[in-house]
């Protein structure tokens, strides 16, 4: 059982590293407005295209963000009324995830 719970911690710290990846592009994204030169050819994005890089940018910080914190509360021992709100936070950016592309629509 022992050995069950430490695979099960190791993999969600991998995830945790992931999605903190994951905001790290996002936040690349929405900044600089351009995605990596290995992702798309290089030339100028249009004032569209740009737009909608922000777009993509902010929807996967705010993605790999609930996800941080979701597997945050799972790694971390805390009482449980704040692993509740930690929880209720991450459905609330979840919901703001939603909120943003319907918003953001071009």
């Amino acid at each position: 059982m022992r050995d069950a719970n430490s695979v099960l911690v190791v993999f969600r710290l991998l995830l945790v590293i992931f999605f903190f990846l994951l905001f790290v592009l996002g936040v690349r994204l929405a900044v600089s407005r351009r995605f990596p030169v290995t992702w798309a050819r290089p030339a100028h994005p249009t004032e569209i295209q740009q737009s909608r890089q922000v777009r993509v940018g902010v929807g996967v910080m705010l993605v790999a963000a609930s996800q941080l914190i979701l597997e945050g509360t799972s790694l971390i021992p805390m009482p449980f009324l704040i692993s509740g709100i930690l929880l209720a936070v991450a459905m609330l950016v979840a919901v703001a995830v939603l909120a943003w592309f319907v918003v953001s629509r071009e």
